[in-house]
């Protein structure tokens, strides 16, 4: 009889220890489900910002573009005045 009570001694122990064991692979389970929602959550953050720098680059090339046509307009511009200047002070040379 006292063995059998030993036995169930130590079943009862091990059953604790093994129901502790479960325990902590529930808790890290849970913290693995965390983590792989702030995973996701991290992901769909970053294909947002990369949408967006998507974005913005297209808007720097479209802006370097436009810039670049304006400066050549500028450019024409002044080598316009510049001739008209010419031509006036030819003009102003001739009829004085």
């Amino acid at each position: 009889m006292e063995d059998s009570g030993a036995i169930l001694c130590q079943i009862s122990s091990i059953k604790d220890m093994l129901d502790q064991v479960n325990q902590e692979i529930e808790a890290h389970i849970q913290l693995t489900r965390e983590i792989e929602s702030d995973i996701v959550k991290c992901t769909e953050i970053e294909s947002g910002l990369t949408a967006r720098e998507s974005e913005l680059t297209k808007m720097v090339y479209v802006s370097q573009f436009e810039i670049d046509g304006l400066n050549s307009v500028a450019g024409q511009f002044k080598n316009l005045t510049e001739i008209l200047g010419e031509g006036y002070m030819f003009s102003k040379k001739e009829a004085g």
